[in-house]
């Protein structure tokens, strides 16, 4: 790593929790994680582990990144479930922190993503004292049924009550995620949970296109029989929950993004405004260039040795550049040239000529229009979301040529 030691470079701290109460059948990150790691509990002496190797990551990397010129502005805990941590191990990896990054000042963002069956008042006043303001939910869906074919810990009356939890504990910005296009899913069905949310005092809602990700429960109800169905669908069911949103007073501001309040760690992450540090197995990092990451399923190793990075890459190499182009996309801005060559070292147009990002845009140019101009690259902001729905179902389709090499890029 180099840098500066002038203590202006902002940066984004993500701590990365990788337990869970249960393995959703739609989540394609806990497919790499054996079950007894992903269900440890406070007591279990692999999860005290951890959380004794996370400190020591904390401390060791964050004095290193302070010397280096970096400061705080935006910090985000996820996984995993960040919230099934128990309030001494939110308090033990908070004191890590503030030990070694200067939190006197106030962060632009500071989140926590929680699990409604996992929320205490306790729990959030511990967030709160560690310098979160934002609380972040996935609750995927208000409809029951469907939660337990999803394999979630929670019910729909939990889901309610949780956000009725932050806004008690003081969380003024309340965001939960929501599924859309799930197969079996009708409109009626969408529309409903969409309602359900509204009813409730949320301030952002992050709606996701359902992604048939390899190696989850539910991409084997997913065929090459049912693909072109399940994506019109899919369009449909997007098109109608973002009408209700907007019409709700939530503005789309990015693909899957709905808010007056921006989302400012996912914008800093998918347009590569800053640099950003990820602390824990399963956990990425951008730092001077390099993209840095701990592999995830790899848990034993990690705690053995945390300072160790599994992966490391020049951030404009055919190996990570696709991925973060594709991040960009999915924003109306799209990628900033300015922005890319301060993050990367590269211009964007020599990035551009990689050959995953040729196969990227080439399958985008088929299905929007992709403008080109002295500020960036960026797709027609009404076509975002159906061009890559599109290209989520690209690699099931089995049509040969670009589409499986992009829909690659998705894992």
């Amino acid at each position: 790593m180099t840098g500066t030691t002038t203590g202006t470079r902002p940066l984004l701290i993500y701590v990365h929790v990788p337990f869970c109460s249960s393995k959703c059948h739609f989540c394609d990150w806990v497919t790499e994680i054996p079950t007894s790691e992903l269900l440890l509990r406070p007591a279990d002496v692999p999860r005290r582990a951890y959380i004794d190797a996370l400190c020591r990551e904390i401390r060791e990397r964050g004095a290193e990144l302070s010397d280096l010129g970096y400061r705080p502005a935006i910090m985000y805990w996820g996984g995993g479930t960040a919230s099934i941590l128990a309030e001494h191990e939110i308090a033990r990896i908070g004191e890590a922190l503030h030990e070694v990054f200067d939190m006197s000042r106030p962060l632009d963002e500071a989140t926590i993503e929680c699990s409604p069956e996992s929320l205490t008042l306790a729990k959030l006043a511990a967030f709160r004292d560690v310098g979160f303001r934002r609380w972040s939910s996935g609750v995927q869906s208000f409809d029951e049924r469907r939660l337990r074919r999803l394999g979630r810990s929670h019910d729909a009356t939990q889901a309610r009550h949780a956000v009725h939890l932050a806004a008690e504990a003081g969380f003024e910005d309340r965001s939960i995620d929501l599924i859309c296009g799930l197969p079996g899913e009708d409109l009626d069905e969408v529309e409903a949970s969409v309602r359900a949310a509204l009813e409730l005092p949320v301030t952002h809602v992050a709606l996701y296109p359902y992604r048939p990700a390899h190696g989850t429960v539910l991409r084997r109800q997913v065929t090459r029989g049912t693909t072109a169905m399940l994506r019109a669908e899919q369009k449909k069911a997007y098109a109608r929950a973002a009408g209700l949103l907007t019409e709700a007073g939530l503005p789309e501001y990015a693909m899957s993004h709905f808010g007056h309040h921006r989302c400012l760690s996912d914008l800093a992450y998918f347009q590569l405004r800053m640099d950003w540090v990820g602390f824990g197995s399963g956990a990425t990092s951008l730092i001077g260039g390099e993209y840095l990451a701990h592999r995830r399923g790899f848990l034993t190793a990690y705690n053995r040795d945390p300072l160790r990075f599994d992966e490391r890459y020049p951030a404009a190499s055919p190996a990570i550049a696709a991925r973060f182009l594709y991040q960009s996309l999915t924003t109306f801005e799209g990628a900033s040239r300015s922005l890319w060559r301060e993050r990367t070292g590269t211009e964007l147009d020599e990035v551009l000529a990689l050959g995953p990002c040729r196969h990227l845009l080439g399958f985008l140019e088929r299905v929007a229009d992709v403008h080109s101009d002295e500020e960036g690259v960026r797709l027609g902001r009404d076509q975002i979301p159906d061009a890559f729905i599109d290209l989520q179902f690209a690699g099931i389709a089995g049509t040969g040529g670009a589409e499986p090499q992009a829909a690659a890029l998705l894992g």
